[in-house]
């Protein structure tokens, strides 16, 4: 006689299935130090979190013990740096923001920035021949920035005069690095890894400025490392640059994926980082405070 159709029993198969592939592609991630494809696996670990999550809940059997270990890993994976330091007294402020090449408001923009009365500017994609920007430009003279037609342009912007501004770059992808009193101030954005070639350059581009933090004695690095805290190439930067991470794994700054993918990194300073309501960018700002 045939068994009748359970669609518990169904459901049940599906979601074990599903975690199956979620747990085997969050190990596949982690050899993306030696393999980029690989690599794009591991950026997605809050989402293989609610599936093990589910999987715990919902599914039968004994099964349901590995998935809340699963679950219990992960969350604590995503809970980290446990150890953010706080600030006492704030010194200065900063706003990384990675604006969008094609940001349809960018006098929006340019209110809601004004408003958070930052002390230095840190903006990605900017449109430096957008006459949207003018009135921010006006009101942060000092600094620097790379002008181009590509995503990779870069401003650092300051309300008073910086004791250095540079642009600099590893192979054609440019970086920013300036200085504050005694805080060098880095402000990243290598390619994306949407091809060996893209992947291959990050990498270097990755490797290249965690060298030039690690020969700082004070550092503040923020930047789109087109990156997720669940990559090898994020832990070899953080170990290289001996830097450390002051935002939360979990945090969503990049849509469409609700990726973390914009960071800050503090180097023998106490930090503050706090992400800022999205506005008409894919990525959200971050405003950051330190102290010496």
């Amino acid at each position: 006689m045939k068994k009748n159709f359970s669609w518990r029993d169904f459901l049940d198969r599906r979601l074990n299935t599903l975690a199956v592939l979620s747990l085997a592609a969050a190990v596949v991630g982690q050899l993306g130090a030696w393999n980029w494809f690989a690599e794009l696996f591991s950026h997605f670990m809050p989402h293989y979190a609610a599936v093990f999550l589910l999987a715990a809940l919902l599914c039968k059997g004994r099964q349901r013990w590995l998935w809340a270990i699963c679950t219990a890993v992960t969350v604590c994976w995503l809970a980290q740096p446990f150890d953010i330091e706080r600030p006492s007294e704030t010194r200065q402020r900063l706003v990384w923001y990675n604006v969008n090449l094609d940001n349809p408001q960018p006098q929006a923009e340019t209110a809601a920035l004004l408003a958070e009365d930052a002390d230095i500017l840190a903006l990605a994609e900017i449109d430096l021949a957008d006459e949207g920007w003018a009135q921010l430009r006006r009101r942060y003279p000092y600094g620097c920035g790379h002008r181009s037609d590509s995503p990779f342009a870069m401003a650092l912007w300051s309300r008073q005069p910086l004791s250095a501004c540079e642009v600099r770059f590893s192979n054609a992808y440019p970086y920013i690095r300036a200085e504050a009193g005694n805080t060098a101030l880095y402000a990243l954005h290598p390619p994306p890894p949407v091809s060996s070639e893209f992947a291959r350059h990050r990498a270097a581009y990755l490797h290249d400025t965690a060298l030039a933090v690690a020969a700082e004695n004070k550092a503040l690095v923020v930047g789109d490392l087109n990156s997720s805290p669940f990559s090898p190439l994020f832990r070899r930067f953080a170990n290289e640059a001996g830097a450390a991470a002051q935002t939360r794994f979990h945090m969503p700054t990049w849509k469409p994926f609700f990726l973390n993918i914009d960071h800050v990194f503090a180097k023998n300073l106490s930090v503050r980082t706090q992400a800022l309501p999205w506005m008409y960018s894919d990525h959200r700002a971050l405003s950051v405070q330190w102290r010496e």
